[in-house]
């Protein structure tokens, strides 16, 4: 039961994962377009600035996505699955704390948040199923 509750939040995890993709290329970009106006911008770095932004959108979709398989798998057993989830928990949880300190906006919170979520459920996940045992070799018949 613990480990069907922990795959369902962290499939949850993940998509609120995705969702901020959604969130990051929509709605924060009228704020960067509000930010990049005044400024003397030449049309190559303006462009560039764009696709950067559009990148880290689809990435972050591409984690919510790679969250979501992760939690889907380890619910089957697969405890490789939960590398993907950790990975993305470490670098989500690394970015906020690092622009937390550094900016001190509490928006940043907000991957500390999902990174420790990811984090933390990935363990639960990968106690939850059990030491792991090398199969056994099958004995020739004598």
């Amino acid at each position: 039961m613990l480990r069907k509750i922990a795959s369902m939040l962290l499939a949850l995890t993940g998509l609120l994962i995705g969702l901020g993709a959604l969130g990051h290329s929509f709605i924060g970009r009228k704020a960067l377009d509000a930010g990049l106006t005044p400024l003397p911008i030449d049309a190559h770095t303006d462009k560039l600035i764009h696709l950067v932004w559009y990148f880290c959108g689809g990435c972050m979709l591409i984690f919510g996505v790679l969250v979501i398989r992760g939690a889907w798998m380890a619910t089957r057993g697969e405890r490789g699955a939960l590398f993907a989830p950790c990975t993305i928990g470490v670098l989500y949880l690394a970015t906020g704390v690092t622009a937390l300190s550094y900016m001190h906006e509490p928006f940043w919170g907000v991957f500390v948040v999902l990174g420790g979520l990811a984090l933390v459920l990935s363990a639960v996940l990968g106690f939850a199923a059990g030491p792991r045992v090398a199969p056994r070799m099958r004995q020739p018949a004598a």
